[in-house]
């Protein structure tokens, strides 16, 4: 069973910038919305300009989704990356007492 390794920590690594990145798009663009609504009325709105919020709504609505979608890759690599590690300390541990029962017996032969 071949284990993740430095290429799944790598992509970690690029998920993570990529989600913190979408979520400054995000945030920036919640932003524009707001200013948009603060500065106008319903009322005061035209036709086209409640197409650009709604264009603008839906825009923030898939970077929503596609974060989510990023976060939740995040998540199973971390996931992959800490079993990877579990394994690979277990994997270690039993060389390392093999090692030591060796030295141990090559030790009392020698006595």
């Amino acid at each position: 069973m071949e284990m993740p390794g430095y290429q799944d920590i790598s992509a970690l690594e690029k998920s993570v910038a990529n989600a913190g990145s979408q979520l400054y798009t995000m945030a920036h663009k919640l932003h524009a919305v707001e200013r948009s609504l603060d500065q106008t009325t319903m009322e005061q709105m035209d036709e086209m300009e409640v197409m650009e919020l709604l264009e603008s709504m839906t825009e923030v609505k898939n970077e929503y989704q596609n974060l989510r979608k990023d976060i939740q890759e995040v998540q199973q690599l971390q996931r992959d990356v800490s079993t990877s590690i579990r394994f690979q300390m277990t994997n270690m541990q039993q060389t390392f007492q093999m090692l030591k029962k060796r030295i141990a017996n090559s030790q009392q032969r020698r006595q």
